[in-house]
């Protein structure tokens, strides 16, 4: 199995947390989550990064990923969709998709999604910690369907798997539950234990203690 990483850049990305973060630490904040992501992924067969930033085609690249430029302004579930279309042209049975600001996820919650024995096509879709967006899409073959990520993406994706006639698994992964898309949800990050990448740059910058002291 494949994952696809879609990750937009480090040049001020999260518009989101602009009010919280710099241009700079978002742009910063935003690597660290890309390495996070990148290492968990790391017992896969391989991994796909796709951008058009290339300052994160060339992390990405540099941590062993395969790199592939988007194409077009479609956003990101045709940038996602673009990735699955070329794995399953070169014969990859089996891809997950992976957002690069889940920076919690760990290679056993990976694993567990790989590991799945589902009947081809199948899908597997794992939520967002309120249910409303889609924090892994699981697709068998990696072309079954094209993704529509956005609000309310994990109710969508489980009904246009419904619509295809497949009864699609859902798993809860605490992981893969906080992508850290608002202020509440760095909070939330910020008051973690995790020893990873990400929080240690929030810690070491004075960011973690500046967000929880407000």
């Amino acid at each position: 199995m494949w994952a696809v990483v879609p990750i937009k850049g480090f040049d001020s990305p999260k518009q989101r947390l602009a009010e919280t973060l710099s241009p700079k630490e978002r742009g910063d904040f935003a690597e660290c989550m890309l390495r996070d992501v990148i290492t968990a992924l790391g017992d896969l067969e391989g991994i796909l990064v796709i951008s058009s930033d290339d300052d994160a085609l060339k992390v990405a690249y540099c941590l062993g990923a395969r790199v592939m430029q988007e194409k077009g302004n479609g956003g990101y579930s045709a940038a996602v969709h673009q990735a699955c279309k070329m794995l399953a042209s070169e014969g990859v049975t089996g891809m997950m998709h992976v957002p690069g600001d889940v920076p919690l996820i760990s290679r056993d919650e990976v694993k567990k999604i790989e590991s799945l024995q589902v009947k081809v096509p199948g899908g597997c879709v794992v939520p967002s910690r309120d249910f409303g967006g889609t924090n892994c899409l699981a697709l068998w073959p990696p072309d079954l369907m094209e993704p529509a990520f956005g609000s309310d993406s994990f109710r969508r994706h489980c009904k246009m798997l419904g619509d295809l006639g497949i009864k699609p698994v859902v798993l809860e992964l605490d992981g893969f539950a906080l992508d850290i898309d608002t202020s509440e949800d760095l909070r939330l990050f910020c008051m973690g234990q995790k020893n990873c990448r990400s929080l240690q740059y929030l810690q070491a910058s004075g960011i973690s203690a500046r967000i929880l002291s407000e």
